[in-house]
Protein backbone atom coordinates (compact mmCIF):
# COMPACT_ATOMS: atom_id res chain seq x y z
CA UNK A 1 0.00 0.00 0.00
CA UNK A 2 1.74 3.23 -1.01
CA UNK A 3 2.40 6.07 1.55
CA UNK A 4 -0.31 9.04 1.91
CA UNK A 5 0.82 12.21 2.16
CA UNK A 6 0.09 12.32 5.69
CA UNK A 7 2.65 9.94 6.15
CA UNK A 8 5.43 11.34 4.08
CA UNK A 9 5.35 14.64 6.14
CA UNK A 10 6.97 14.24 9.88
CA UNK A 11 4.41 13.67 12.41
CA UNK A 12 4.40 14.11 15.90
CA UNK A 13 5.26 10.67 17.85
CA UNK A 14 3.31 8.73 20.19
CA UNK A 15 4.27 8.94 23.94
CA UNK A 16 5.41 5.87 25.59
CA UNK A 17 7.02 4.67 28.84
CA UNK A 18 9.14 2.71 26.73
CA UNK A 19 10.58 2.08 23.40
CA UNK A 20 8.01 0.49 21.03
CA UNK A 21 8.98 -2.30 19.23
CA UNK A 22 7.05 -4.41 16.88
CA UNK A 23 6.81 -7.23 19.16
CA UNK A 24 6.15 -6.06 22.80
CA UNK A 25 2.59 -4.26 23.74
CA UNK A 26 3.47 -0.57 25.42
CA UNK A 27 2.74 -1.39 28.90
CA UNK A 28 -0.05 0.64 31.12
CA UNK A 29 0.72 2.94 34.18
CA UNK A 30 -1.63 1.24 35.96
CA UNK A 31 -2.16 -2.98 36.77
CA UNK A 32 -5.70 -2.94 35.15
CA UNK A 33 -6.73 -6.80 36.87
CA UNK A 34 -5.40 -4.93 40.52
CA UNK A 35 -7.99 -1.77 40.24
CA UNK A 36 -10.92 -4.13 38.77
CA UNK A 37 -10.33 -6.43 41.84
CA UNK A 38 -10.90 -3.17 44.23
CA UNK A 39 -13.87 -2.14 42.23
CA UNK A 40 -15.47 -5.06 42.44
CA UNK A 41 -15.43 -4.95 46.22
CA UNK A 42 -16.46 -1.62 46.38
CA UNK A 43 -20.68 -0.97 45.74
CA UNK A 44 -20.14 2.78 45.22
CA UNK A 45 -17.74 2.41 42.60
CA UNK A 46 -20.52 -0.29 40.73
CA UNK A 47 -23.28 1.63 41.67
CA UNK A 48 -21.82 4.84 39.66
CA UNK A 49 -20.30 2.71 36.51
CA UNK A 50 -23.78 1.49 36.25
CA UNK A 51 -25.56 4.82 36.59
CA UNK A 52 -23.65 5.83 33.97
CA UNK A 53 -23.92 3.36 31.66
CA UNK A 54 -27.75 3.44 32.01
CA UNK A 55 -27.85 7.25 31.46
CA UNK A 56 -25.73 7.06 28.83
CA UNK A 57 -27.11 3.90 26.79
CA UNK A 58 -30.41 5.04 25.99
CA UNK A 59 -32.57 3.31 23.52
CA UNK A 60 -31.41 3.85 20.00
CA UNK A 61 -32.65 4.63 16.66
CA UNK A 62 -31.17 5.18 13.18
CA UNK A 63 -31.90 7.61 10.32
CA UNK A 64 -30.11 7.09 6.55
CA UNK A 65 -27.31 8.81 5.67
CA UNK A 66 -27.22 11.12 2.28
CA UNK A 67 -26.15 9.31 -0.50
CA UNK A 68 -24.26 10.36 -3.36
CA UNK A 69 -26.42 12.00 -5.89
CA UNK A 70 -27.40 9.64 -8.59
CA UNK A 71 -29.78 9.81 -11.66
CA UNK A 72 -33.28 9.71 -11.19
CA UNK A 73 -35.40 10.01 -7.73
CA UNK A 74 -33.80 8.22 -4.72
CA UNK A 75 -36.49 5.95 -3.05
CA UNK A 76 -37.86 5.60 0.30
CA UNK A 77 -37.94 2.03 -0.02
CA UNK A 78 -34.14 1.79 -0.26
CA UNK A 79 -33.93 4.06 3.26
CA UNK A 80 -35.84 2.41 5.23
CA UNK A 81 -34.50 -0.75 3.84
CA UNK A 82 -31.24 0.28 5.22
CA UNK A 83 -32.56 1.06 8.63
CA UNK A 84 -34.47 -2.26 8.85
CA UNK A 85 -30.98 -3.91 7.96
CA UNK A 86 -29.24 -1.73 11.22
CA UNK A 87 -31.90 -2.89 13.30
CA UNK A 88 -31.78 -6.41 12.52
CA UNK A 89 -28.13 -6.49 13.28
CA UNK A 90 -28.39 -4.43 16.39
CA UNK A 91 -30.63 -6.78 17.55
CA UNK A 92 -29.59 -10.48 16.48
CA UNK A 93 -25.94 -8.71 18.14
CA UNK A 94 -27.62 -7.48 21.76
CA UNK A 95 -25.79 -4.63 20.60
CA UNK A 96 -27.83 -2.60 23.48
CA UNK A 97 -26.22 -4.64 26.27
CA UNK A 98 -22.70 -5.30 24.82
CA UNK A 99 -22.86 -1.35 24.62
CA UNK A 100 -23.72 -1.02 28.16
CA UNK A 101 -20.68 -3.52 28.85
CA UNK A 102 -18.51 -1.33 26.84
CA UNK A 103 -19.60 1.96 28.79
CA UNK A 104 -19.18 0.18 32.20
CA UNK A 105 -14.99 -1.08 30.68
CA UNK A 106 -14.80 2.43 29.55
CA UNK A 107 -15.74 4.03 33.06
CA UNK A 108 -13.76 1.91 35.16
CA UNK A 109 -10.33 1.47 33.03
CA UNK A 110 -10.46 4.54 30.72
CA UNK A 111 -10.85 2.19 27.28
CA UNK A 112 -13.26 0.18 25.80
CA UNK A 113 -12.98 -1.99 22.88
CA UNK A 114 -15.41 -3.53 20.57
CA UNK A 115 -14.22 -6.28 17.94
CA UNK A 116 -15.47 -6.21 14.13
CA UNK A 117 -16.32 -9.43 12.73
CA UNK A 118 -15.84 -9.40 9.27
CA UNK A 119 -16.66 -11.40 6.22
CA UNK A 120 -14.82 -10.87 3.44
CA UNK A 121 -13.97 -12.96 -0.16
CA UNK A 122 -10.67 -14.08 0.80
CA UNK A 123 -11.92 -15.42 4.18
CA UNK A 124 -14.53 -17.36 2.30
CA UNK A 125 -13.05 -18.71 -0.80
CA UNK A 126 -10.17 -20.00 1.97
CA UNK A 127 -12.63 -21.54 4.26
CA UNK A 128 -14.66 -23.39 1.02
CA UNK A 129 -11.45 -24.52 -0.32
CA UNK A 130 -10.63 -26.46 3.47
CA UNK A 131 -13.48 -27.88 3.44
CA UNK A 132 -13.58 -29.23 0.11
CA UNK A 133 -10.31 -30.29 -0.31
CA UNK A 134 -11.31 -32.68 2.84
CA UNK A 135 -13.72 -34.60 0.44
CA UNK A 136 -10.75 -34.63 -2.79
CA UNK A 137 -12.70 -31.62 -4.17
CA UNK A 138 -10.43 -28.87 -5.96
CA UNK A 139 -12.05 -25.66 -6.69
CA UNK A 140 -11.47 -23.18 -9.02
CA UNK A 141 -13.79 -20.37 -8.92
CA UNK A 142 -16.28 -19.35 -5.96
CA UNK A 143 -19.16 -17.53 -5.94
CA UNK A 144 -19.57 -15.93 -2.82
CA UNK A 145 -22.48 -13.15 -3.72
CA UNK A 146 -24.70 -15.32 -2.07
CA UNK A 147 -22.74 -15.25 1.33
CA UNK A 148 -23.05 -11.88 1.32
CA UNK A 149 -26.28 -11.56 0.19
CA UNK A 150 -26.94 -12.63 3.75
CA UNK A 151 -24.58 -10.50 5.38
CA UNK A 152 -24.99 -7.85 2.96
CA UNK A 153 -22.95 -5.17 5.19
CA UNK A 154 -19.57 -7.29 5.66
CA UNK A 155 -20.26 -8.08 9.55
CA UNK A 156 -21.35 -10.75 10.90
CA UNK A 157 -20.48 -10.07 14.59
CA UNK A 158 -19.77 -7.80 16.99
CA UNK A 159 -18.25 -8.49 20.42
CA UNK A 160 -16.55 -6.52 23.25
CA UNK A 161 -13.18 -6.96 24.45
CA UNK A 162 -12.24 -6.59 27.89
CA UNK A 163 -10.16 -3.80 28.15
CA UNK A 164 -7.87 -5.47 31.49
CA UNK A 165 -6.81 -8.04 28.51
CA UNK A 166 -6.00 -5.70 25.82
CA UNK A 167 -2.57 -4.19 25.04
CA UNK A 168 -1.60 -1.83 22.37
CA UNK A 169 1.27 -2.10 19.80
CA UNK A 170 2.70 0.58 18.36
CA UNK A 171 5.02 2.33 16.42
CA UNK A 172 6.22 6.13 16.84
CA UNK A 173 3.68 7.43 15.02
CA UNK A 174 0.28 5.01 14.82
CA UNK A 175 -1.22 1.98 16.34
CA UNK A 176 -0.34 -1.05 14.59
CA UNK A 177 -1.49 -3.93 16.91
CA UNK A 178 -4.50 -4.68 19.30
CA UNK A 179 -3.29 -7.48 21.24
CA UNK A 180 -5.44 -9.85 23.80
CA UNK A 181 -4.13 -11.84 25.91
CA UNK A 182 -5.37 -14.97 28.50
CA UNK A 183 -5.47 -14.41 31.28
CA UNK A 184 -5.61 -18.41 32.32
CA UNK A 185 -2.71 -19.10 29.46
CA UNK A 186 -0.51 -15.64 29.07
CA UNK A 187 1.07 -17.28 25.93
CA UNK A 188 -2.36 -17.52 24.05
CA UNK A 189 -2.08 -14.66 22.29
CA UNK A 190 -4.57 -13.07 20.00
CA UNK A 191 -3.86 -9.92 17.44
CA UNK A 192 -6.20 -7.46 15.58
CA UNK A 193 -5.78 -5.34 13.40
CA UNK A 194 -6.64 -1.21 13.82
CA UNK A 195 -9.74 -1.28 11.29
CA UNK A 196 -11.24 -4.70 13.41
CA UNK A 197 -11.27 -2.81 16.67
CA UNK A 198 -13.13 0.10 17.59
CA UNK A 199 -11.51 2.24 20.57
CA UNK A 200 -12.69 4.05 22.76
CA UNK A 201 -11.27 6.52 25.36
CA UNK A 202 -12.95 8.18 28.32
CA UNK A 203 -10.43 10.82 28.18
CA UNK A 204 -6.96 11.42 27.27
CA UNK A 205 -3.79 12.40 29.16
CA UNK A 206 -0.31 13.35 28.01
CA UNK A 207 -0.57 11.57 24.69
CA UNK A 208 -0.95 7.85 25.32
CA UNK A 209 -2.59 5.23 23.31
CA UNK A 210 -4.41 4.27 26.17
CA UNK A 211 -7.09 6.32 27.85
CA UNK A 212 -7.72 7.49 31.34
CA UNK A 213 -10.69 7.23 34.21
CA UNK A 214 -10.87 8.47 37.33
CA UNK A 215 -11.24 5.56 39.18
CA UNK A 216 -7.31 5.27 38.55
CA UNK A 217 -7.05 8.77 40.09
CA UNK A 218 -9.59 7.31 42.41
CA UNK A 219 -7.75 4.35 43.66
CA UNK A 220 -6.12 5.58 47.52
CA UNK A 221 -9.87 6.88 47.64
CA UNK A 222 -11.37 3.12 46.97
CA UNK A 223 -8.79 1.49 48.87
CA UNK A 224 -9.86 3.49 52.32
CA UNK A 225 -13.36 3.42 51.63
CA UNK A 226 -13.08 -1.17 51.11
CA UNK A 227 -10.44 -0.67 54.13
CA UNK A 228 -13.25 1.35 56.41
CA UNK A 229 -15.91 -1.83 55.49
CA UNK A 230 -13.37 -4.31 56.16
CA UNK A 231 -12.57 -2.82 59.90
CA UNK A 232 -16.18 -2.72 60.58
CA UNK A 233 -17.06 -6.11 58.68
CA UNK A 234 -14.31 -7.70 61.21
CA UNK A 235 -15.30 -6.10 64.23
CA UNK A 236 -19.35 -7.39 64.05
CA UNK A 237 -17.55 -10.49 63.26
CA UNK A 238 -15.48 -10.75 66.57
CA UNK A 239 -18.85 -10.46 68.40
CA UNK A 240 -19.32 -6.58 68.47
CA UNK A 241 -17.68 -5.94 71.63
CA UNK A 242 -15.15 -3.50 72.41
CA UNK A 243 -11.81 -4.34 73.35
CA UNK A 244 -11.24 -4.89 77.17
CA UNK A 245 -8.27 -5.65 79.65
CA UNK A 246 -8.55 -7.69 82.70
CA UNK A 247 -7.03 -6.84 85.55
CA UNK A 248 -6.61 -9.73 88.54
CA UNK A 249 -6.05 -8.27 92.13
CA UNK A 250 -4.08 -10.76 93.98
CA UNK A 251 -2.26 -14.26 93.09
CA UNK A 252 -5.15 -16.22 90.71
CA UNK A 253 -4.65 -19.97 90.38
CA UNK A 254 -3.34 -21.51 86.92
CA UNK A 255 -5.88 -23.29 86.20
CA UNK A 256 -8.73 -20.55 87.45
CA UNK A 257 -6.65 -18.37 85.30
CA UNK A 258 -6.98 -20.48 82.46
CA UNK A 259 -10.64 -21.91 82.67
CA UNK A 260 -11.17 -17.40 83.16
CA UNK A 261 -9.85 -16.40 79.44
CA UNK A 262 -11.87 -19.53 78.21
CA UNK A 263 -14.79 -18.02 79.48
CA UNK A 264 -14.29 -14.49 78.08
CA UNK A 265 -13.20 -15.93 74.71
CA UNK A 266 -16.49 -17.46 74.62
CA UNK A 267 -18.48 -14.38 76.02
CA UNK A 268 -16.60 -12.82 73.01
CA UNK A 269 -17.70 -14.66 70.17
CA UNK A 270 -20.33 -13.93 67.90
CA UNK A 271 -22.81 -16.86 68.87
CA UNK A 272 -22.53 -15.91 72.58
CA UNK A 273 -21.83 -12.19 72.47
CA UNK A 274 -25.46 -11.22 74.17
CA UNK A 275 -25.22 -14.23 76.98
CA UNK A 276 -23.74 -14.04 80.66
CA UNK A 277 -20.32 -14.56 82.14
CA UNK A 278 -20.22 -16.00 85.60
CA UNK A 279 -16.92 -15.13 87.79
CA UNK A 280 -16.73 -17.06 90.56
CA UNK A 281 -13.78 -17.65 93.62
CA UNK A 282 -12.14 -14.29 92.60
CA UNK A 283 -10.98 -11.75 95.18
CA UNK A 284 -10.93 -9.17 92.82
CA UNK A 285 -11.43 -9.01 88.71
CA UNK A 286 -11.52 -5.50 87.12
CA UNK A 287 -11.97 -4.93 83.30
CA UNK A 288 -11.28 -1.44 81.32
CA UNK A 289 -12.21 -0.80 78.06
CA UNK A 290 -10.00 -0.17 75.16
CA UNK A 291 -10.00 1.92 71.93
CA UNK A 292 -13.89 3.08 72.99
CA UNK A 293 -16.50 4.40 69.70
CA UNK A 294 -17.77 7.55 69.70
CA UNK A 295 -21.17 8.01 69.66
CA UNK A 296 -20.99 8.36 65.21
CA UNK A 297 -19.73 5.31 63.59
CA UNK A 298 -15.97 5.28 63.35
CA UNK A 299 -14.28 6.91 60.51
CA UNK A 300 -17.22 7.93 59.15
CA UNK A 301 -16.47 10.99 58.25
CA UNK A 302 -13.18 9.62 56.31
CA UNK A 303 -15.77 7.92 54.84
CA UNK A 304 -18.17 10.07 53.29
CA UNK A 305 -15.13 12.25 52.21
CA UNK A 306 -13.57 9.52 50.33
CA UNK A 307 -17.16 8.70 48.54
CA UNK A 308 -17.41 12.29 47.87
CA UNK A 309 -14.59 12.05 46.03
CA UNK A 310 -14.98 9.85 44.09
CA UNK A 311 -18.80 11.18 43.02
CA UNK A 312 -16.59 14.09 42.14
CA UNK A 313 -13.84 12.78 39.77
CA UNK A 314 -17.20 11.76 37.81
CA UNK A 315 -19.27 14.87 38.35
CA UNK A 316 -21.63 13.15 39.74
CA UNK A 317 -24.61 15.73 41.71
CA UNK A 318 -24.63 15.12 45.34
CA UNK A 319 -28.26 14.14 45.48
CA UNK A 320 -27.42 11.24 44.03
CA UNK A 321 -25.16 9.81 46.99
CA UNK A 322 -27.51 11.74 49.41
CA UNK A 323 -28.13 8.40 51.33
CA UNK A 324 -24.22 7.19 51.65
CA UNK A 325 -23.28 11.00 52.08
CA UNK A 326 -25.57 11.40 55.14
CA UNK A 327 -27.94 14.44 56.08
CA UNK A 328 -24.83 16.08 57.42
CA UNK A 329 -23.92 16.63 54.07
CA UNK A 330 -25.98 20.14 52.82
CA UNK A 331 -26.53 21.82 49.54
CA UNK A 332 -26.79 25.52 49.22
CA UNK A 333 -30.10 26.48 47.82
CA UNK A 334 -30.39 25.91 43.90
CA UNK A 335 -27.06 23.82 43.72
CA UNK A 336 -28.88 20.65 43.01
CA UNK A 337 -29.88 22.02 40.06
CA UNK A 338 -26.88 23.26 38.77
CA UNK A 339 -25.20 20.23 39.52
CA UNK A 340 -28.00 17.74 37.85
CA UNK A 341 -27.69 20.43 34.56
CA UNK A 342 -24.09 20.08 34.66
CA UNK A 343 -24.05 16.24 35.10
CA UNK A 344 -26.77 15.90 32.25
CA UNK A 345 -24.61 18.20 30.12
CA UNK A 346 -21.85 15.60 30.48
CA UNK A 347 -24.13 12.61 29.77
CA UNK A 348 -25.29 14.27 26.77
CA UNK A 349 -21.05 14.60 25.31
CA UNK A 350 -20.68 11.08 26.30
CA UNK A 351 -23.46 10.38 23.72
CA UNK A 352 -22.09 12.55 21.55
CA UNK A 353 -18.72 10.75 21.70
CA UNK A 354 -20.30 7.15 20.76
CA UNK A 355 -22.45 8.16 18.06
CA UNK A 356 -19.25 9.88 16.55
CA UNK A 357 -17.21 6.85 17.06
CA UNK A 358 -19.66 4.45 16.28
CA UNK A 359 -21.27 5.70 13.42
CA UNK A 360 -17.58 6.55 11.62
CA UNK A 361 -16.53 2.85 12.37
CA UNK A 362 -19.93 0.96 12.16
CA UNK A 363 -23.18 2.22 10.94
CA UNK A 364 -22.12 4.70 8.35
CA UNK A 365 -19.38 2.31 6.57
CA UNK A 366 -21.47 -1.04 6.87
CA UNK A 367 -24.91 -0.01 7.02
CA UNK A 368 -25.44 3.50 5.50
CA UNK A 369 -27.11 4.64 8.86
CA UNK A 370 -26.31 6.90 11.64
CA UNK A 371 -26.90 5.62 15.29
CA UNK A 372 -28.55 8.24 17.63
CA UNK A 373 -29.28 7.78 21.11
CA UNK A 374 -32.59 8.87 22.63
CA UNK A 375 -32.05 12.16 24.87
CA UNK A 376 -34.02 11.45 27.43
CA UNK A 377 -33.26 14.29 29.75
CA UNK A 378 -36.81 16.86 30.44
CA UNK A 379 -34.54 19.46 30.56
CA UNK A 380 -33.53 19.06 27.32
CA UNK A 381 -36.73 18.41 26.11
CA UNK A 382 -38.08 21.70 27.79
CA UNK A 383 -34.54 23.89 26.48
CA UNK A 384 -35.47 22.56 23.33
CA UNK A 385 -39.33 23.60 22.81
CA UNK A 386 -37.98 27.53 24.50
CA UNK A 387 -35.23 27.33 21.62
CA UNK A 388 -37.85 26.83 19.03
CA UNK A 389 -39.73 29.87 20.50
CA UNK A 390 -36.78 32.46 20.58
CA UNK A 391 -36.13 30.74 17.34
CA UNK A 392 -39.28 31.64 15.54
CA UNK A 393 -38.93 35.65 15.48
CA UNK A 394 -35.63 35.18 13.49
CA UNK A 395 -37.05 32.90 11.17
CA UNK A 396 -39.56 35.53 10.94
CA UNK A 397 -37.20 38.18 10.19
CA UNK A 398 -35.35 36.83 7.36
CA UNK A 399 -38.46 35.48 5.71
CA UNK A 400 -40.16 39.27 5.92
CA UNK A 401 -37.17 40.69 4.85
CA UNK A 402 -36.65 37.89 1.78
CA UNK A 403 -33.08 36.77 3.18
CA UNK A 404 -32.35 34.27 0.01
CA UNK A 405 -32.01 31.19 2.44
CA UNK A 406 -32.26 27.57 1.41
CA UNK A 407 -35.07 25.80 3.56
CA UNK A 408 -32.07 23.83 5.04
CA UNK A 409 -31.10 27.01 6.75
CA UNK A 410 -34.65 27.01 8.70
CA UNK A 411 -34.05 22.80 9.62
CA UNK A 412 -31.62 23.26 11.16
CA UNK A 413 -32.34 26.73 12.35
CA UNK A 414 -35.15 24.88 14.26
CA UNK A 415 -32.94 21.42 15.10
CA UNK A 416 -35.73 19.46 12.70
CA UNK A 417 -34.63 15.72 12.70
CA UNK A 418 -34.75 15.22 8.58
CA UNK A 419 -36.06 11.91 8.69
CA UNK A 420 -39.21 13.49 10.17
CA UNK A 421 -38.93 16.01 6.81
CA UNK A 422 -41.38 14.70 3.74
CA UNK A 423 -40.69 15.89 0.35
CA UNK A 424 -41.41 19.76 -0.91
CA UNK A 425 -40.28 23.26 0.00
CA UNK A 426 -41.50 25.46 2.96
CA UNK A 427 -44.86 26.94 2.13
CA UNK A 428 -44.95 30.23 3.89
CA UNK A 429 -48.17 31.77 4.95
CA UNK A 430 -48.08 35.93 4.63
CA UNK A 431 -50.19 36.94 7.89
CA UNK A 432 -52.67 39.44 7.14
CA UNK A 433 -51.17 43.33 8.16
CA UNK A 434 -53.28 44.28 11.42
CA UNK A 435 -55.61 47.49 11.31
CA UNK A 436 -54.06 50.25 13.33
CA UNK A 437 -55.11 51.17 16.36
CA UNK A 438 -58.30 53.47 17.25
CA UNK A 439 -60.89 54.76 18.95
CA UNK A 440 -64.18 52.95 18.19
CA UNK A 441 -66.96 55.28 17.43
CA UNK A 442 -68.94 56.28 20.38
CA UNK A 443 -72.22 56.06 18.99
CA UNK A 444 -71.66 52.68 18.07
CA UNK A 445 -71.56 52.16 22.10
CA UNK A 446 -75.02 52.66 23.34
CA UNK A 447 -76.57 50.35 26.14
CA UNK A 448 -80.66 50.71 27.14
CA UNK A 449 -79.55 52.96 30.04
CA UNK A 450 -78.11 55.81 27.84
CA UNK A 451 -80.29 55.22 25.08
CA UNK A 452 -83.35 56.45 27.42
CA UNK A 453 -81.22 59.13 29.06
CA UNK A 454 -80.83 60.66 25.05
CA UNK A 455 -83.85 60.39 24.13
CA UNK A 456 -85.29 62.13 27.32
CA UNK A 457 -83.13 64.83 26.33
CA UNK A 458 -84.40 65.33 23.02
CA UNK A 459 -87.45 65.90 23.88
CA UNK A 460 -86.65 68.07 26.71
CA UNK A 461 -84.93 70.02 23.34
CA UNK A 462 -88.36 70.26 21.24
CA UNK A 463 -90.41 73.54 21.60
CA UNK A 464 -93.14 73.62 24.02
CA UNK A 465 -96.40 73.45 21.86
Amino acid sequence: MPPSLVDLKERPILNAMFIPTPNTPSPRSFDLNTLILWIKRTPECIGIGKRLATDIVTPIYFTPIESPKKPGRPSDSQDQERVDKANLFARTQNFRPKATASVIDWAFTGDNYLWKGKITDDMIKESAIKHYKDYGIELKEIDTKQFFDEYPSGLSAIELVPSSMVRVKHNDFKITKFVQRDKANPGNEREFNPDEIIHGKFMEIDGSVYGYSPMEASYVAIRTVSAIQDYSWYYFENGAKLDRVWKYMGNPNPEYWEKFKNDVAQYISIKKSHGHLFVAGAENIQSEVLNELSEEMEYRNLAIHSIGRLAFAFNMPADILSAILGKDIKQSAGSSDVEDAGYNRNIERAQEYFEDLWNTQLWVPHFQVEMHFTRTFKQDQIRKVQYMGQAVPVADFFQKNKFPLKDEFYYDLFQIDKSFLKEGTIDWVEEEMPQPFAMPNKQTIKGPASQSVQEQKKKQQKPQQ
